[in-house]
């Protein structure tokens, strides 16, 4: 146990810096240039006219060229470096000065906002989207699933057995049609029936939908075989012996103390599902995700597609991937403490 909490904790506290960084990012601030990972923004600025200076003809028509009737421009790292002679050469002469004004870890976007930056602030919106899909998804699904699992399978009259047939029919033919098909239909639905054109919430709704309708079905299926299995054990027939409402018995002796473990790993997995779901969606030749000024994993990945060949394209998915690869290592030590 105590193995399992310094990883944890340690990711929560990271994630809360994270998302706490998020605040305090200026999404307006850009260096109107396109820079690769690990690179820098140099100021280049004319300090006295070179026409008077001594300076070779390859200078002259490296300023003519590079400035035009500019004073001032901005260059990163790999372009100072492939004119670096030329550069300290006129800086030696006193024509031009150099000025560092950022260093990008992860370079930036093709609106010259820092990648780093931004994906504080894509992590803090998937996690909010991805909170709001959990909470749907657990509410509906354990209240569905401790129905179908402990209320109505039991020896009731025949009518609740007609009740648990009906929503055990209408949530195998949900499960059974793929959840891209449900996000194409909710999505048109918000358009079509409720008139929801706003960009974010027409997502954000989109994904409220398909956790009320999709992933609580999943959930309950999940948590229905889950109280089936505890009923070998016999412990829930002794509660009721012993005078326990069924109230009671459903939330200390089956949420507290048995699904408890079960929901935190569902809800981590919920959310794995949600980041990637959203990075799928949102790219350019599908168009259902977040859009415009929004800023998530999906909209970063898809922004920078514009340009394949660049390598900062997969920096957002490399970034999504590692997070979710630690959500699926807590899964993991949830499932063997279980065990």
């Amino acid at each position: 146990m105590k193995i399992f909490k310094i990883p944890l904790y340690s990711f929560l506290c990271v994630l809360f810096i994270i998302i706490t960084a998020s605040f305090f990012v200026d999404k307006k601030n850009k260096t109107k240039a396109f820079v690769s990972p690990n690179s820098s923004i140099y100021k280049l600025n004319k300090i006295n006219d070179y026409s008077k200076s001594d300076i070779s003809p390859k200078e002259e028509r490296f300023i003519s060229k590079t400035f035009g009737q500019l004073e001032t421009i901005n260059k990163d790292s790999e372009e100072i470096d492939k004119v670096k002679t030329i550069i300290n050469s006129l800086i030696n002469k006193g024509i031009l000065s150099k000025e560092h004004t950022s260093y990008h870890l992860f370079g930036t976007d093709h609106d010259g906002r820092d990648l780093l930056k931004m994906l504080t602030v894509a992590t803090r919106n998937n996690i909010s989207l991805s909170l709001v899909v959990v909470f749907c998804s657990i509410s509906i699904g354990m209240l569905i699933g401790i129905l179908q699992g402990y209320i109505l399978d039991r020896e009731y009259p025949v009518q609740y057995m007609y009740i648990k047939n009906v929503i055990t029919f209408f949530i195998q033919s949900i499960t059974s049609i793929p959840m891209l098909v449900w996000i194409f239909v909710i999505y048109l639905c918000n358009v079509l029936v409720f008139h929801i054109y706003d960009p974010y919430w027409k997502i954000m709704w989109t994904f409220i939908f398909l956790g009320i309708i999709y992933y609580s079905s999943i959930l309950s299926l999940t948590i229905e075989k889950h109280i089936i299995s505890l009923k070998e054990f016999e412990f829930l027939a002794s509660s009721e012996l012993m005078g326990l409402s069924k109230l009671q018995i459903v939330i200390h002796h089956i949420i507290r103390t048995n699904l408890a473990p079960l929901l935190i790993s569902q809800s981590i997995l919920i959310i794995i599902q949600t980041i990637m779901l959203e990075i799928t969606i949102s790219f350019h030749a599908i168009g259902y995700g977040f859009m415009g000024d929004i800023i998530s994993y999906g909209s970063l990945v898809s922004h920078l597609s514009i340009n394949p060949s660049s390598i900062n394209m997969i920096v957002p998915i490399i970034f999504a991937g590692i997070f979710c690869s630690i959500l699926n290592l807590i899964i993991l030590n949830f499932q063997s403490m279980d065990a």
